[in-house]
């Protein structure tokens, strides 16, 4: 799988973090200096030396004093590809495509249902039917999301391939329940890359959104540990 750096515009619309990775025993520690920043919203960008990646958290953050989580609605944006014909010949292993609107509901469906699904992966936190002191909200939002994968192709047959399936921003984004306070927020720029047969590509949907589900749910359970106090 390919991994790409996503470039962050720190404003009230954005204020994304991106996804990283936690050390055992790290405590939480803000930049300072020329790495200090704060979006819009009030989130403190985390010291680069203890994540791979850029990371914004609240201020005083702990989230050992949740028990439990409250799932908001998923949400999936497409990037506006416009429509074209495409033959064979004609297709380059990058090239992004347009996406029917049957496969854009196929990827939100999915990727509503797996989302909730991969709390079992949680073991930090329970699942709550409703809002709560100890119950944290966390939404999976999939934006910017690309496709390799042509509607149709001139020429093709079910064992003409395809160099990547889709791309998307794949982020987290946690709350407080009682006050709706955005405690913080985790993105990570995924590719899932190929090769793969044309016919392959459907199935595969429900795949990757399970995969990606699980990876926030590891990710929520990393901001607990950095954030316990």
């Amino acid at each position: 799988m390919k991994h790409t750096r996503l470039l962050i515009n720190l404003s009230v619309a954005t204020g994304f973090a991106l996804l990283w990775h936690v050390e055992s025993g790290a405590q939480l520690a803000f930049a300072t200096g020329a790495d200090a920043q704060v979006t819009a919203d009030g989130l403190h960008r985390v010291d680069p030396s203890q994540m791979d990646d850029p990371a914004w958290v609240s201020e005083g953050l702990d989230l050992s004093r949740y028990n439990r989580v409250y799932f908001m609605p998923t949400a999936v944006v497409f990037r506006d590809v416009p429509e074209r014909n495409v033959s064979i010949r004609s297709m380059d292993a990058n090239d992004e495509f347009f996406v029917t609107e049957v496969r854009k509901a196929r990827l939100a469906e999915t990727f509503g249902e797996s989302f909730r699904e991969a709390a079992e992966v949680i073991v930090s936190f329970e699942v709550s039917e409703d809002v709560g002191r100890d119950v944290l909200m966390i939404g999976g939002l999939l934006t910017d999301v690309t496709s390799g994968v042509p509607p149709e192709i001139r020429g093709a047959s079910s064992q003409s391939s395809v160099g990547w399936a889709w791309e998307a921003n794949i982020i987290m984004e946690v709350r407080d329940s009682m006050s709706d306070d955005v405690l913080a927020r985790t993105v990570n720029r995924e590719r899932i890359e190929g090769p793969f047969d044309v016919a392959e590509v459907g199935p595969l949907t429900a795949r990757i959104s399970t995969e990606w589900s699980r990876l926030l749910m590891r990710r929520l359970e990393e901001l607990r540990e950095l954030s316990s106090e």
